[in-house]
């Protein structure tokens, strides 16, 4: 949080307002959960546009309807990755149809985007990944459609806790974003799941990872379930003699099998957030991906239902009404 404060000894040789230039400003919208204190003087706020906190995501929720979308993944698999495009597209203008209106994060997602981009003698953009020493975060977007304005915000959590989870289920409550979810996102790495050193168990590790929070029940039951095949430009081409893009849909395929009948709404969706081995390839499947995060459910009807042949007179009024 930063205040601006007048009359502070300390630093009342360098002030940059005086109290009658704060004495009008808009403070703007504050999200005192999200663990900002009321200023002590002038009523000046400055939001820090850094991740929500788990504390605070409760107190937004409640405010504003909104989609909440869960990334989870493996190390490496492109989770922050995948938040810096979305920045990086949003600052080139409209996506898939869908203008930027607006974020309370819109610091955090500068920053992933300029740390993937700010090294000039890199041959490749990269990102550091989340430490499992950090807290679960959540960015937020708003995004118009027309007349249409949408909320989503995004979790971000060490793809090491979801790993650690799978191991030992008891791990399972710490998970505490997948209980608000609307849509849960499961990062598949095309590169590891192509390579002949490392599939056969990357690829059974990445069944038991949908399998235990399937059979934990801690996704909720209403989520849509998406798998995300990131990585597309390091398979778009044959090797040694492999046709890589039909050995993914042969993988794709098997988890439908498998997680289609789940109860949950499940599909597989390929994506390229920065395109590196192949350029041409371009942001593959990222203005689908935002359409569908945007894509907010119609109102819910709360219509009292009747009820047949019901006991007492009054259970029968909705027929009445009706």
């Amino acid at each position: 949080m930063m205040t601006a404060k007048s009359g502070n000894p300390a630093s009342e040789d360098n002030d940059l307002y005086e109290a009658a230039e704060t004495d009008g400003l808009d403070p703007g919208d504050i999200d005192d959960s999200a663990g900002q204190t009321s200023p002590d003087a002038d009523d000046v706020t400055l939001r820090p546009n850094t991740l929500i906190p788990e504390h605070g995501i409760f107190g937004f929720r409640n405010r504003n309807r909104v989609q909440t979308v869960v990334l989870i993944g493996e190390q490496k698999t492109g989770k922050t990755t995948l938040l810096a495009a979305l920045y990086g597209l949003f600052c080139k203008g409209p996506v898939g149809g869908l203008e930027f209106v607006g974020s309370q994060t819109l610091c955090s997602f500068a920053e992933r985007n300029h740390l993937a981009m700010m090294r000039p003698d890199r041959t490749a953009p990269t990102t550091p990944r989340t430490s499992i020493a950090d807290a679960v975060g959540y960015f937020h977007l708003k995004v118009r459609n027309g007349e249409t304005v949408s909320d989503v915000i995004i979790s971000d959590r060490s793809g090491e806790t979801f790993e650690a989870a799978r191991v030992d289920t008891s791990l399972m409550d710490r998970l505490t974003e997948l209980a608000l979810a609307d849509r849960v996102c499961f990062l598949l790495d095309a590169a590891r799941l192509t390579n002949i050193a490392t599939r056969h168990g990357y690829r059974r590790i990445f069944k038991q990872t949908i399998r235990a929070l399937v059979d934990n029940d801690v996704i909720p039951k209403t989520a849509v379930i998406e798998v995300l095949v990131t990585k597309i430009d390091r398979v778009s081409r044959e090797r040694e003699g492999r046709d890589l893009s039909a050995e993914m849909a042969e993988y794709e395929a098997e988890l439908i099998r498998e997680f289609g009948d789940s109860g949950y709404t499940f599909n597989v969706h390929r994506i390229c957030a920065l395109p590196r081995a192949a350029v041409k390839i371009g942001f593959l499947g990222m203005e689908e991906l935002v359409g569908r995060w945007a894509s907010t459910p119609a109102d819910a009807d709360i219509a009292p239902r009747p009820v047949y042949d019901a006991l007492r007179y009054i259970d029968r009024s909705p027929n009445l009404w009706s």
